[in-house]
């Protein structure tokens, strides 16, 4: 299938999932930060059986609760954080039609400064700096422009869109879009949510976010606030209402299970129906079972297509810190029923986030 044409099918399986790793004082002299690599593996090799029915069977097995993984494939890109004050870097995935759709990644620095990593091929492309820093672990969503976009140039076929996940008011641009245009791309300035700039409404960091509508509209939820619209073709926000979406972070649509959004809460998975009324909860399963005192700071979730998730959950242990990722799979198991099946997992404490 060509690349065009993909842009009217949707999303194929994925191939690979990019790891982004994390040693401190990687680089050379006295004042060297931290050295970041993006490293790429197969799903179907490190966290899936061949088969369901071979998932059930070790399940069933007596095996350690979780192994480390030994090896983890060379790096494809190396990215070095110099700040002193901050030495963090963001990696946003920014997948779509251009690239094979699981390539592009953006690095984000505290003080904005930006580049184009691609995780296929290695290579490192500026981009200009962000208008305002976006802070930690940024709100993003890569939005497709369309077959016309692509037809004038395979660029312009994404776009990116990158939101504070605590917006303020003195802030004087906390959402922009990261659009190819003229040649090269650029920062355009977005209006912020609504609530921002309100003195009546206490507010805080957004807790959930999705893309709604065929991928057109941006959807966040703030406990202070309730949950609130952007659309991307008018560039305007409305108030969905009062209640907010029950998960953390950002959730994925899955048509082939029913159409249903699937989402993270502390240790669950979530199955809900999500649109511009209150969502409905359907299905909540249990993925993971961590050991007493295991503290969850960060969860994420990646759809891998063919009812198969990716699931990365960071926990602190006292002064460690360890991450575990594992794959699961959902599957029907009866009319208006839906089962899921733990496949492999493992822990490192290298891993920064898996995209």
């Amino acid at each position: 299938m060509s690349t065009a044409a993909a842009l009217d099918k949707g999303p194929m399986a994925r191939r690979f999932l990019n790891i982004v790793t994390k040693k401190f004082g990687g680089g050379s002299g006295s004042g060297s930060g931290s050295m970041y690599s993006v490293r790429r593996i197969d799903p179907n090799e490190h966290l899936f059986y061949p088969s369901a029915a071979e998932a059930q069977a070790a399940a069933a097995r007596p095996v350690p609760w979780l192994e480390r993984i030994q090896v983890l494939p060379s790096p494809k890109v190396k990215l070095q954080a110099y700040r002193s004050d901050d030495m963090r870097l963001d990696f946003l995935p920014f997948y779509g039609c251009s690239d094979g759709g699981e390539s592009r990644i953006l690095c984000t620095d505290p003080a904005g400064s930006t580049v184009i990593c691609n995780a296929g091929d290695g290579s490192i492309e500026p981009v200009t700096r962000l208008t305002e820093p976006k802070g930690s672990s940024p709100v993003y969503f890569s939005v497709s422009l369309g077959k016309k976009a692509y037809d004038i140039d395979c660029k312009r076929a994404d776009a990116l869109y990158v939101l504070d996940r605590l917006p303020a008011s003195y802030s004087p641009c906390n959402f922009e879009a990261l659009i190819y245009k003229a040649k090269c791309w650029q920062w355009h300035q977005l209006p912020p949510p609504p609530y921002v700039n309100d003195p009546d409404h206490d507010f805080g960091a957004i807790q959930s976010y999705a893309l709604l509508d065929g991928g057109t509209t941006v959807c966040i939820s703030s406990a202070p606030v309730g949950t609130y619209c952007f659309d991307t073709a008018t560039r305007e926000w409305t108030k969905a209402g009062r209640w907010t979406m029950p998960f953390d972070g950002r959730a994925e649509l899955v048509p082939e299970l029913d159409n249903l959004w699937f989402g993270l809460t502390v240790h669950r998975l979530r199955a809900l129906s999500l649109g511009r009324k209150a969502p409905r909860l359907l299905h909540e399963w249990q993925d993971l079972d961590p050991p007493d005192g295991w503290v969850q700071t960060k969860g994420s979730l990646v759809y891998l297509g063919d009812g198969r998730f990716c699931i990365t959950r960071i926990f602190d242990i006292q002064d460690t810190r360890v991450v575990v990722v594992g794959g699961v799979e959902v599957m029907h198991g009866g009319p208006c029923e839906l089962r899921m099946i733990k496949h492999k997992s493992f822990i490192s404490d290298e891993i920064q986030c898996v995209l």
